[in-house]
């Protein structure tokens, strides 16, 4: 009788143990990645507040590249980087809007800081991006 009752000891204590590993693991995945210590080269993510628009001349950028698409335009510091531009969805990441390298500048907004101009090939698609509040993490 001993047995048994050392052998239900242990299967509650294994049935507690995978119960409590699955509620960890649920509650990881809700979790903001941002909350959850996401690191990048041993440094957390930085996001950046800014507004996000859209450009489409055609000519060198600041740089002295040839405007294309994965380019934007935003302050000086940042020239030469590559950044992710994403939705902001109350001041976390949303959905990803797109890569790009920061090779051009702009007005003053945008030399400030507070905004980034993503270059599209057209007018039209320039208006279909309109303007968005994103979040931009630089990558190193």
């Amino acid at each position: 009788m001993r047995r048994m009752e050392m052998l239900l000891v242990v299967m509650v204590f294994v049935l507690m143990i995978l119960a409590f590993d699955r509620v960890v693991a649920k509650a990881d995945s809700h979790t903001p990645a941002i909350e959850r210590g996401k690191y990048i080269n041993a440094q957390p993510v930085e996001y950046h507040s800014m507004i996000a628009t859209a450009y489409c001349l055609k000519g060198k950028t600041a740089t002295g590249t040839q405007t294309r698409p994965g380019i934007a335009a935003s302050k000086r510091e940042w020239f030469g980087k590559k950044c992710r531009v994403y939705l902001n969805d109350n001041g976390e990441p949303g959905q990803l809007v797109g890569e790009y390298t920061i090779e051009d500048t702009g007005g003053r907004p945008i030399r400030n800081g507070s905004v980034i101009d993503v270059w599209l090939p057209t007018e039209d698609e320039c208006f279909q991006f309109g303007s968005k509040c994103v979040l931009i993490e630089i990558l190193e």
